[in-house]
């Protein structure tokens, strides 16, 4: 039997009277009325048994035209019958869901709320330490690592670092998705499908997101501890790189562990976008904007504001403060290169002060992208 609305949806009450609604790999953010009327669609094969059903649930008498009108229009709002499409260029499951949930129960037990905050504080107490008063390396900013065994080695992590998203999703919600690579701009990424954790509670949701970083830093004392008891200054360095690489994943503003958790925490979807509209509205007529009542509008102005100043001030810095390493980059990634092609894998080195070169790079991309679109968008308009 076919219901109304094609699929079966899953709801979660939540500690403030609403509900999350769990519809075709989808989720929202319902109160009562609407889970009322979504759950008498779901158990309908056409309006007239839904219209019943919903009296029947709320004790009131709507007519069959009126419920329709009303639930049609409140499908819309939900747009079901358009897939959400992904930010993903290409995307593969490596590790299907079942073997992804087996593997991550082994790790579940570091997910207990009271012990991942103490590790997890611990920890970034400690990468504190390793990058701004451990003495046993350079903490310049200039030492170097190579490159084929930093890849080796950031794989693993990186592997753990998505079997820790799922073991987290798995314990406080009881499902989770699988493992994957894809493509996000230019650049191969890996992960993992935790969208069951929009069942969970909001402090489940934040360990949820931030545990794939937790399960790094605990990569950066293995590898630290490591190149102490051996004396290869290697994994002293390399567990210096992990910080810096967990550092860029926790900034909200690109589409990694950091923009996630501060969009489930806000309940907000499609941050960027939509931060960067209410910033378009503001400059087009600031008056009308700020006449606007809905705090959410203020929260995602602010956030692309301030979006804006961090992209700004980091170009400005790097270009004032490391221009040389800028102007040089592009020769050293040739070298680099080269060095690669020629089968000289052992002896490529990677400068650590070039990964804030690579996202000022990454950066002037993304927005001459969008620059480049919006100008020839525009004219394609024009001309058509």
């Amino acid at each position: 039997m076919m219901n109304l609305l094609g699929a079966q949806p899953i709801f979660t009450k939540k500690k403030n009277g609403n509900y999350v609604m769990e519809i075709d790999n989808r989720f929202f953010d319902i109160d009562e009325e609407v889970k009322t009327v979504m759950q008498a669609l779901s158990e309908a094969e056409n309006y007239a048994q839904a219209s019943n059903l919903y009296n029947k649930f709320t004790r009131e008498f709507y007519s069959e035209e009126d419920f329709t009108f009303y639930s049609t229009e409140l499908l819309k709002r939900f747009d079901l019958k358009n897939k959400k499409k992904s930010f993903l260029l290409f995307e593969k499951i490596l590790i299907p869901e079942k073997a992804a949930g087996k593997i991550a129960q082994l790790i579940a037990f570091l997910f207990n709320p009271t012990f991942f905050w103490i590790a997890f504080t611990s920890l970034i107490l400690f990468s504190i330490y390793n990058i701004f008063f451990d003495n046993n390396t350079n903490t310049s900013g200039n030492f170097s690592v190579s490159i084929i065994y930093t890849f080796a080695l950031y794989f693993v992590t990186i592997i753990f670092h998505e079997f820790g998203h799922v073991a987290a999703c798995r314990k406080f919600t009881g499902k989770n998705g699988g493992i994957g690579f894809g493509i996000y701009i230019l650049y191969p990424v890996f992960y993992s499908n935790i969208s069951a954790v929009w069942h969970a509670t909001k402090q489940q949701k934040i360990i949820a997101n931030l545990a794939g970083i937790y399960m790094q830093l605990w990569f950066v004392l293995a590898f630290y501890l490591l190149g102490r008891y051996t004396g290869n200054s290697f994994f002293t360095a390399f567990s210096k790189v992990m910080v810096f690489m967990c550092f860029m994943q926790i900034l909200p503003f690109i589409r990694s562990d950091g923009y996630w958790l501060l969009s489930d925490l806000t309940g907000v979807a499609n941050l960027l976008e939509k931060s960067g509209k209410k910033v378009n509205e503001f400059l087009k007529n600031p008056t009308a904007f700020f006449k606007t009542k809905d705090y959410i509008d203020y929260y995602l102005f602010l956030y692309g504001v301030f979006n804006l100043l961090f992209v700004i001030s980091f170009a400005y810095f790097e270009i004032r403060y490391n221009y040389v390493a800028i102007l040089d980059y592009p020769f050293y990634i040739w070298d680099l290169s080269q060095q690669f092609l020629n089968g000289n894998w052992h002896k490529i080195e990677f400068d650590v002060k070039y990964f804030s070169v690579t996202l000022f790079y990454y950066i002037i991309y993304s927005y001459g992208k969008q620059i480049f679109q919006k100008i020839f968008g525009y004219s394609a308009e024009k001309t058509s």
